[in-house]
């Protein structure tokens, strides 16, 4: 089976597990990129204060987050879980922002894929799952985030070996899904989802969705990831 294949088979099984996943709304980018901040989810009971939050100031507008203090950020971000630990990582990437598209909500991100990740990969707090999470999902830029529980599906299936370069995990998964952000937000969605019910630290395989894509054996290297 051919890497496009396999990728595919397997957002397949995993849709048809878990339905299709929301994909980006036609709101703001620089509101995108604080929902994949803040990671609430949509069916967390606060998360309709989250979003009115996010239509208010000073989270409204990048000029607005940056000349907050973080003392303002913590008060506002309290009631949301880890809220308050963000204040002082929302102004930096706000003043990033500033820097790079000034006060723009939506801007065009036409720079280059890999200048945004150098840039945001140096703000102190951001790890290079959650630059690309933020890239793919806030600006629609084909790249994967390979967090810990991406790389155990693919580590465990064969998809991947250790040790994974960032290059090859790219490969894997930006190739495989033909460079489209729509299927890599959707992947990155649904591998999450079964990273977290069957493949955490201990890989639970029966009743898996990918179950019939593991290799012949087993989940290889189950205790390494």
């Amino acid at each position: 089976m051919s890497e496009s294949s396999r990728l595919v088979e397997a957002n397949r099984l995993l849709q048809a597990a878990y339905g299709q996943p929301a994909l980006s709304s036609n709101e703001a980018g620089w509101s995108r990129l604080l929902n994949v901040l803040l990671g609430v989810a949509a069916d967390h009971p606060l998360r309709p204060n989250l979003d009115e939050v996010l239509r208010s100031p000073p989270l409204a507008t990048p000029g607005e987050s940056s000349a907050a203090t973080t003392g303002q950020l913590v008060e506002i971000l309290a009631p949301f879980p880890r809220g308050s630990q963000k204040a002082s990582l929302i102004r930096a990437i706000a003043a990033w922002w500033i820097s790079t598209f000034g006060n723009e909500i939506s801007p065009e991100w036409t720079v280059g894929l890999q200048t945004y990740r150098d840039a945001l990969r140096s703000i102190r707090g951001l790890g290079p799952a959650t630059v690309d999470e933020l890239l793919l999902f806030a600006a629609d830029l084909p790249v994967f985030p390979v967090d810990r529980a991406a790389l155990r599906v693919a580590v465990r299936h064969g998809w991947l070996d250790l040790p994974v370069e960032d290059e090859e995990a790219q490969s894997l998964f930006v190739s495989g899904l033909n460079r489209s952000s729509p299927a890599l937000q959707e992947f990155s969605r649904v591998i999450s989802l079964v990273a977290e019910r069957h493949c955490g630290r201990e890989p639970l395989c029966d009743g898996c969705p990918l179950q019939s894509m593991l290799p012949e054996g087993g989940p290889r290297n189950p205790q390494s990831c």
